[in-house]
């Protein structure tokens, strides 16, 4: 029987996996319907769920065989891949998992179970001393957040945009050195632009401030999960054996975190580490891997957590239509979010845009042909001001100019956010459209003022997986030009040899996962249609309503102040 059922499930991965549950934990009884249960827990890793439910079955995806759920639980539970703490599948009443996962989750949770232990009190009159400085101007859940700086070992603090995370971050840091003014802080987020972000509006939050407690906030240095753990080809090079030297660390943009670094960082930390997670509970899941900030937001969870997590609701950000729009979403959901953006034609900064999936939207043509033009006379301007002797070097730092801040500050202006990186109105047609049908192959050839973004994490040179810099210079004087933290915390402009970078795209556009960090004042989101799928299967199936929620979500939150949804027309199909 095992022969025949290689033959018959080897034509895709899924198939594959099956057969391979078959010869490792052969089955008491073989029920062909299995292959559905094995479809359903893949595509929900593949969206970072960690957790199905038999009952809500996405609503796209194929079940092959009928019965579902019924037929399918016994099926499962006739298998014996259910039985056993070795048993490949968990299922839980209605809720089923890949062991694996869900073992992964279940020791961190218990990880952070146990560091969360009381912290001594300082005097009471340090508390008065503190809550004097520190609690001006904050509301009730600021408050309460900055408050458990005294007493908790690990903070939750969640909240959408604008809702004042790092308002909040700030007076926890500032209350952490007014108890121990020698605390060493280090503050960390998934991505470099989530990080540099996190850096900028610390910064400017302490302008104001006296020192020399405004120097030690300006000290503390932020950096990507990865770079402080010192990421290698052969794992993290900072673990429970080379331990990080912090007392307190805050994490940022947490909904990104993987389950791997984020055991990483527990494994590197000291007992004794303060940790603040701070992260929207409504953005993307990290791509095909279990998330662990959602989990903590789960009642299950929580409960747990209860005494020690803040969850931000009162908006300070007022973005108008897309704050309306934003709150739908979150609220009320997919359809009721379509149903407001169709009726906002007057909306003085959110628009719907019809189109057709042939071609690259006229919208989208006119916004990148004068943002392409303008990058790159910024770009010459910048090359021009730029000393000869710089451009000998493989990477030297250069003077931040008017010229060039003006420039990275105009690159930050503008997002074109697509679902997926193939089909009909993805990165890749975009990219086709703008460089050409082989730009993928002749990276060479990409002109003065292309932006780029890094794929990979390169401390040598200070660059962060999805850094975004741009081409500058022709021929020999080719060379990319970054924006980075120097090791002092610095942030610093680089001009780098192509030949120092690993791997890097065209960033004219980039995929709604890619964006995460990152905001701009205008956004472009292009949007296909979910409700069907086209005969070539180019078009992005949404498999689930949660998915295609956090997807919009993210995306409508990456834009400050404008916001276009280009959608397909309906003769398209």
């Amino acid at each position: 029987m095992r022969e025949h059922l290689k033959k018959k499930f080897s034509t895709d991965l899924n198939k594959s996996l099956l057969a391979t549950l078959i010869r490792y934990f052969p089955p008491k009884k073989f029920n062909e319907v299995l292959i559905d249960v094995v479809n359903v827990l893949m595509d929900g890793l593949s969206r970072g769920d960690v957790y199905i439910n038999f009952k809500e079955i996405p609503k796209n995806l194929e079940i092959k065989h009928e019965g579902w759920p019924s037929y399918h639980i016994k099926a499962l539970l006739d298998s014996g891949w259910t039985k056993g703490d070795n048993s490949p599948i968990v299922l839980n009443g209605d809720l089923i998992s890949w062991r694996r996962t869900h073992n992964e989750i279940v020791d961190t949770i218990n990880k952070l179970l146990a560091r969360n232990q009381p912290i001594n009190q300082p005097s009471q009159e340090l508390h008065t001393q503190i809550d004097a400085i520190n609690l001006e101007r904050l509301n009730i859940q600021q408050i309460e957040a900055v408050n458990l700086v005294k007493s908790e070992r690990i903070i939750l603090l969640s909240g959408g945009p604008g809702t004042g995370k790092t308002t909040t971050i700030l007076q926890m840091l500032l209350q952490a050195l007014i108890i121990n003014p020698t605390h060493a802080i280090g503050m960390a987020a998934p991505t470099g632009k989530a990080a540099k972000r996190l850096k900028d509006t610390i910064q400017a939050g302490i302008v104001d401030f006296e020192d020399p407690i405004k120097d030690k906030l300006a000290n503390i240095p932020s950096k990507t999960l990865h770079k402080w753990l010192e990421s290698g080809p052969y794992g993290f090079r900072r673990n429970s054996k080379r331990l990080l030297n912090l007392d307190l660390i805050v994490i940022d943009e947490m909904s990104m975190v993987d389950m791997s670094t984020i055991n990483g960082l527990l494994d590197a930390l000291t007992s004794s580490c303060q940790i603040i997670l701070v992260g929207d509970p409504d953005q993307l899941l990290p791509i095909g891997s279990a998330g662990i900030w959602q989990i903590l937001q789960e009642k299950e969870t929580t409960t747990n957590f209860q005494s020690n997590s803040v969850k931000l609701t009162e908006s300070y950000r007022n973005k108008g239509d897309i704050a309306l729009l934003r709150n739908t979403l979150k609220d009320k959901g997919v359809d009721a979010f379509w149903k407001l953006l169709a009726i906002k034609e007057d909306s003085s900064n959110t628009r719907q845009y019809f189109s057709s999936l042939k071609s690259i939207p006229e919208p989208v043509v006119r916004t990148l042909l004068n943002y392409k033009k303008k990058l790159k006379k910024l770009t010459e301007t910048c090359n021009n001001i730029i000393p000869d002797e710089a451009w000998q070097s493989s990477m030297i730092e250069v003077s931040q100019s008017v010229e060039i801040l003006k420039l990275f500050k105009f690159i930050e202006n503008l997002l074109i956010l697509c679902p997926q990186r193939y089909g009909p109105w993805g990165v890749k047609k975009i990219h086709e459209f703008l460089l050409g049908k082989r730009f993928e192959e002749e990276v060479h050839r990409w002109g003065e003022g292309t932006p780029i973004m890094a794929r990979s994490n390169q401390p040598e040179i200070g660059l962060a997986n999805g850094d975004v810099g741009i081409i500058i210079g022709n021929g020999e004087k080719r060379r990319f030009l970054f924006n980075v933290f120097s090791e002092e915390q610095r942030l610093v402009t680089r001009l780098i040899n192509p030949s120092r970078l690993n791997m890097y795209d065209a960033a004219y556009a980039m995929t709604i996962h890619k964006s995460q960090g990152s905001e701009a004042d205008k956004v472009l989101l292009l949007w296909p249609s979910t409700f069907r799928v086209s005969k070539d299967n180019n078009l992005t199936k949404f498999n689930s309503d949660d998915y295609e929620k956090r997807m919009l979500y993210t995306a409508i939150t990456r834009a400050k102040k404008q916001l276009l949804v280009i959608t397909n027309k309906e003769q398209d199909f």
